[in-house]
């Protein structure tokens, strides 16, 4: 699959769709969606919290025509049921969300699920699920995980030991971007550094260079 070899490869801007970052900014999401495509974003990630299921679903359907146009990937976080009713590529989970193999006995196993780790034992445990990628974080300070310590530090034994392909997470902007990627960070996942910026389009496209100069 064209995935698999993308996330192989690195260079990966990832970015979630979150619900409530992007009604705060005043911007349209289907819009956003289409322009990020367009402007080079890979991974899109929809995260919602406030909205009924039904809204939800119409909302994942529309986003997930609308990136594959382009032959983006598209997940949904945490909720299986709306991903597999969207239509999505797959589902990233946390730590309290189904197990891997659950998602997959309900998704298939053709599609791509993602989980989140805080610290170096949970990369050990959920390494040996049949996950596709690894999302650690958050590594810097930020409003959404402000209970969780910053892992910029560990980043280097993060990279050492993981065996799946590997995304940061967690206030990242274009001020620290290069600071990851110097040591040794080939994809990246991004929320309010770009959805928040003040040119969003300059924003995607200078992260993507960056991207592209290490992989």
């Amino acid at each position: 699959m064209i995935w698999k070899e993308k996330l192989r490869s690195g260079g990966l801007l990832y970015v979630i769709l979150d619900e409530e970052t992007i009604k705060k900014a005043k911007l349209d999401i289907f819009s956003l969606a289409e322009n990020l495509s367009k402007w080079g974003v890979d991974f899109f990630q929809f995260r919602f919290k406030d909205i009924c299921d039904r809204v939800a679903c119409k909302i994942a359907t529309e986003l997930r025509k609308i990136i594959h146009k382009r032959k983006k990937v598209f997940l949904i976080n945490n909720r299986v049921d709306i991903s597999y009713l969207s239509g999505a590529d797959g589902v990233h989970l946390g730590n309290k969300d189904l197990s891997c193999r659950e998602a997959r006995k309900i998704l298939g196993k053709k599609v791509i699920v993602g989980k989140t780790v805080h610290n170096l034992r949970e990369l050990m445990l959920f390494e040996k699920e049949k996950v596709d990628y690894i999302s650690v974080g958050p590594i810097f300070e930020t409003a959404l995980k402000s209970s969780l310590v910053p892992l910029k530090d560990k980043i280097r034994q993060f990279i050492k030991r993981a065996k799946k392909p590997l995304f940061v997470i967690g206030g990242i902007d274009l001020k620290n971007v290069k600071s990851l990627l110097k040591m040794g960070i080939k994809n990246i996942v991004v929320c309010r550094g770009v959805i928040l910026s003040k040119d969003i389009k300059s924003t995607v496209l200078k992260l993507k260079q960056c991207l592209e100069k290490v992989c």
